[in-house]
């Protein structure tokens, strides 16, 4: 998964159900997309904006009554992204 994808990333929205704050989430994504640019640039982070230890640590408030993105895809989608962020911090620690 490349800073392109985590960027294109498209969740489903809830209304009536449970769901997480979109603009949370939206900056979640944005520092991730961020992170993963210095990545691919070569540009190793001394302080990374993101570690795979923060995405799988992430929490944002629940929604109901109002718009939301789906819990289950940005759930799953996470761990995704968590397996990108130790992949890299595993190839920057050698």
């Amino acid at each position: 998964m490349r800073s392109d994808d985590v960027l294109n990333e498209q969740f489903r929205a809830t209304k009536y159900n449970v769901g997480y704050d979109q603009q949370e989430v939206d900056t979640f994504i944005d520092r991730a997309v961020d992170t993963l640019r210095k990545y691919e640039q070569g540009n190793i982070p001394t302080e990374p904006l993101l570690t795979a230890q923060k995405v799988d640590s992430a929490r944002f408030t629940p929604t109901k009554f109002r718009e939301g993105y789906d819990q289950e895809d940005v759930d799953t989608f996470l761990d995704r992204l968590s397996d990108v962020f130790q992949a890299h911090e595993r190839d920057h620690q050698q």
